[in-house]
Parts: structure tokens; sequence; C-alpha cells
């Protein structure tokens, strides 16, 4: 392979290149001939394989929060009970089923089958693993299969029975959807990944009409086909910074269902390594998940979510079922089902739910199951195989548990079945006139409550240590939890008791500071990046503003009651 330094900016040095977060990345030069190389036989002189160096703005993938589904590519927490990589024996009898849950969780696929393993080190200089060794880094940008090479390569697999673990594989996968996925990382527990880390191409920045080229893997029994690319100033680079041995990136490399070709990918030199940084060690695993055929998407073994649109509670588990990767491709087995408040008093509601209580999950056995938090947990065991919402430290364990204890105890605790009681949150719009007397509250508990609210808003702030979200870098349960209630205090508290707007993150010093700048900061990040967040806040405010419409106004008896008693304190801080 030759590489071809171009220059690709003129008048600036590569120096100011770096200082600018560009890097340069091997694209492929327009062939002459055929595009390839041979692989374990001589080169025969008809192919070739020239690449040059083109500078492109590399981003930071962990303020992506990309998405298998949407990106094409996803960085996943998943800790490894493997101690030592290059004994093979360990990698296929601990590793292999660790990845195959990996792939299930990230793709919902009903069986995962691993083919391949390759170990990559910055020490190797051949691209290719030969008896079983080391491969080097491969800095060319590449997808691994075509539309005409993925299935021929899975016919292989299939009829060889290449499969790991699996004696005789079924001729029938050949007729299923599937997708080739790599799932990526780091072998070195004691070093995080600076030298050569490998990049991601956002799949929705390919125009795959123009940019790609089909790149021949000659072997001595076979020809298999890879894309190259050329460059287009629209591709959309990240890589993941300092991977750490307990992460795994996770990407597509085929969908049959889309006839995607797969991420675009390469390792690159990172400008910001040093002479002094350990060498690159990593393990790529190649897999292939399957999917049931689609006349068995209509079978009758489904749930029934119960949801209200303006519901909190109910919300969390709205949030979930769109976040996680398993309902998107799995909405037949979870239905939606919305219903409004005068249902809940219905005979029909009550055979579900006795309780009638928002929201509730109706298993395949008619089972119901109700309360948020154990809704949630059980969706996290049941359906979201890597928990992905549930942190994989102790330590951020035991946080996100706090975090929503607090909320469910203090905030949003069970919804006034017990006589005489009334929830925390139903301070800011429970009033006589609009619900019975077992809802409503006296205008000194209404203030009580209020404080109580403005206590815990204060501890959570204070709790929090800085990252995008409540717990860490991920999402977790309690980021679901908080958000909805968050939207309630959002509209509620400036309108009916005239507290200032808490969750507004201000742009630049000038204007104003929330009292609670932590909560504020993460609830402006979780709206503006992630659309799941920002459409159960426009659910639930298209709610709150059309009661607030309502000629009966619902909050206008909590506002006289306010204004008749003065001597109380309504307004925080």
């Amino acid at each position: 392979m030759q590489y071809i330094i171009r220059k690709a900016i003129n008048n600036t040095s590569v120096k100011n290149y770096y200082s600018r977060g560009i890097v340069f990345l091997n694209y492929q030069e327009e062939p002459k001939k055929a595009l390839g190389r041979y692989i374990g036989q001589e080169d025969k002189g008809d192919v070739e394989d020239k690449c040059y160096a083109q500078a492109i703005e590399m981003n930071d993938g962990r303020k992506l929060n990309a998405l298998f589904d949407k990106n094409g590519f996803e960085l996943r927490d998943w800790p490894t009970k493997v101690k030592n990589f290059h004994d093979e024996k360990e990698v296929k009898s601990i590793y292999y089923d660790e990845i195959v849950e990996l792939v299930k969780a990230a793709t919902g696929a009903s069986l995962v089958l691993v083919f391949d393993s390759t170990i990559r080190e910055t020490s190797q200089i051949n691209l290719n693993a030969l008896d079983g060794g080391s491969a080097a880094p491969v800095q060319r940008v590449h997808s691994d299969y075509t539309e005409q090479s993925a299935p021929r390569r899975l016919e292989q697999l299939v009829r060889k029975d290449e499969f790991f673990g699996i004696k005789s594989v079924p001729r029938s996968l050949l007729h299923c959807d599937y997708t080739f996925v790599n799932v990526w990382r780091s072998i070195d527990q004691n070093n995080v990944i600076k030298r050569r880390p490998l990049a991601v191409l956002d799949k929705n920045s390919v125009d795959h009409s123009k940019d790609t080229m089909i790149y021949e893997l000659r072997f001595p029994d076979r020809t298999g086909q890879t894309y190259s690319l050329r460059y287009n100033k629209n591709h959309q680079w990240y890589y993941f910074p300092q991977m750490t041995a307990h992460e795994c990136l996770i990407f597509n490399n085929f969908d049959k269902r889309s006839k995607f070709s797969g991420v675009f990918h390469t390792a690159f030199d990172d400008p910001n390594t040093k002479a002094r940084d350990p060498p690159r060690r990593s393990i790529e695993v190649r897999t292939v998940a399957f999917f049931p055929p689609r006349e068995n998407l209509d079978k009758p073994n489904h749930y029934t979510f119960y949801d209200m649109a303006h519901s909190n509670n109910a919300a969390r588990i709205r949030l979930w079922l769109q976040l996680d990767q398993w309902q998107h491709k799995n909405q037949h087995i979870i239905q939606t089902k919305l219903v409004q408040y005068p249902q809940l008093q219905s005979s029909e509601f009550a055979i579900i739910n006795p309780l009638r209580k928002i929201p509730a999950l109706v298993k395949p056995n008619n089972e119901t199951v109700f309360e948020s938090d154990v809704i949630l947990r059980y969706l996290e065991d049941k359906f979201g195989q890597s928990k992905r919402f549930t942190p994989s430290t102790p330590d951020d364990r035991q946080r996100m548990e706090l975090i929503i204890r607090c909320h469910d105890l203090y905030i949003a605790s069970p919804n006034n079945t017990q006589p005489g009681f009334s929830h925390t949150q139903g301070a800011m719009y429970l009033s006589a006139a609009f619900h019975g007397p077992h809802r409503a509250m006296s205008v000194s508990d209404r203030a009580a409550k209020l404080k109580e609210l403005w206590s815990q808003l204060v501890w959570l702030d204070k709790y929090l240590i800085g990252t995008p979200y409540l717990v860490s870098n991920s999402l977790s349960l309690a980021d679901l939890t908080w958000y909805p209630t968050c939207v309630f205090m959002e509209f509620m508290l400036p309108r009916v008791f005239d507290w200032p707007q808490l969750f507004y993150h201000p742009r630049n010093n000038n204007e104003h500071h929330s009292p609670v700048p932590r909560l504020a900061r993460w609830f402006s990040f979780l709206t503006s990046q992630h659309d799941a967040f920002a459409s159960t806040r426009n659910t639930i405010l298209e709610y709150w503003h059309k009661m607030d419409a309502d000629p009966h106004r619902q909050f206008d008896p909590i506002i006289d009651e306010i204004k008749q008693n003065p001597h109380l304190k309504w307004k925080y801080p």
C-alpha cells in the first residue's frame, strides 16, 4: 500500500491543523486499475492501492451520545472478566459470551454468533493476523462489506459451520434479517488508548452513490469486497478519547434490512500522542446478529403499557421505551395505550389495576406491574440486557439509587392512595376546586410542601458532581426519573408561585442565573441533546398549557390562596 501526502489546506502548517482538532486520515486515491490487494498469495501486479493523507476535523464522540441505530456506532461501558486476551481459550470461553450479550443488547437481535476476532498492536506491521498472532492497526478509511460481499460471507460462514460455539449452523439463518456487527476494545488494563485510536464516520454524512469505491481482497480461495472512500467535505468523523478496557465501541458493518453497507472506520495518528505513551493493544470481534422472520411479528405475545400524556411517572417509562435500542427493534412487543384521567376511575381500568394508578404494565399472562420505578427495573432486567441505564460501578449505582429514592419518597411519592395523604409535587397543582377532598390539601400544607420541594432541589443541586448527566457521563434511570418532574416545575413554579425559572441555563453573564445552576445545566443539556427528552417535555407542556387556557383555569384557586395568605412563604429562593 502506498501513501501520498496531499496538502489539503494551503499556507497552513501541520501544527496549526492540530491546534484546531485537525488530523490526517488516509483516503483512497482514484485508481488507474483494479483497486485492492492480495492476501496470502503473490501480488500479480493487476491491482493497486494508493492512499493520500487528507486533513479532516476530528470530533469528540463522547459529546455526541451516538446511538447504534442513529449513527451506526455506539460506545458502551461493558467490563470484561478476561485477564489475558492472548489466551485464545480464555477469549473463546469467556469473552465471546460477553460480546454476544452486548450485541444482543445493542441491536435487539434474538441470536448473535461470533465468527472471528483479531488482536491489533502498534508494534506490528502486517495488516492481517497470521497464525493466530497480532496485526497492525489499519490506517486506511474503509468499511468491511459491500451489498454483494456481505451475503456471500454469511453464506460461507453458514455452509462451512464457521461460527464459534455451534456445531451445525441452521441453514434457515440465510433467510433471516441480519446485521454484521464489530466490537472494538482496548485490552490494556493499565492504560487508556492514546496511540492510533479508532475513528468512525457518522453514517448520515456519507453519500454512498458518490463517495464509495469497491476494494477487492484477493485470497487464494476467494475474492472478498470491502469499500474504500473518496473524500467528501461533509464527512463527520468521531473518535472516543482515552478509551479504557471497560469500554466497547460497537459499529454496524452491514445491515440486510436497510442495505446499509457499514460504518467507515480507520486508525489514525492522534497529534496528542506523546513519545512515552504506551503502544495501542486492542481486540476486535466480528459477529452476525440475526432477527426473527417478519411473519412472526404479529404473534400476540406482547406487553401493554398504559400511559398518560401528562403523567411524570409514566413519562419515565416512555423515555426508556424511546431511548432503549431494544424497543426500536421490537415495537410489536410492548404496545402503548394512552388513557385520560377519568378512565382511571372506570370499572374497566379497575380490572387492569385495582389501585387505578398510572403507569401500569400488563404482561402477556395478564399480570399487572405498577409503580414506575418497579416497571423501569423490570424493563431493564427483562429487555435491556445491557442494563444500559444502570451504571456499571457500585459507587455510580449508589448515587443513582439515592437520587431516585429522594425523588420517589420526597417529591413524587405514591399517588395518595392513603387517606389524608398528598404528595409533595401535588402542592403545585392540586386544589379543592378541581380534585376531591382526598387529593386536596390545606393552605398551610401547601406552603410546607413547597418548602420541602425547594429543600430537595437544593440538596440535589449540591449533590451533583458536574457531569452532563445526574450520575456520570452516561444516561441513567435517575435522569429518566427526574426530568419529567422538573418539566412540571418549569411550567408551574414561575406561573403559579412567581418563582424564578430554575431550569434555564444562561448563555452569558448578563442573563438570569438559576439558583440551582447544576440542575439548570443538566436540564438544558438533556433538552437540547436528546430528542426523546425534548419530545417528552413538549407533550407535558402542551397538556398544562391547555389546562391553563381552559375557562375554568385549574391554577386560579391556588393563586387565590396565595393572595389571601401573604403571611405564608410561597416563593423560593
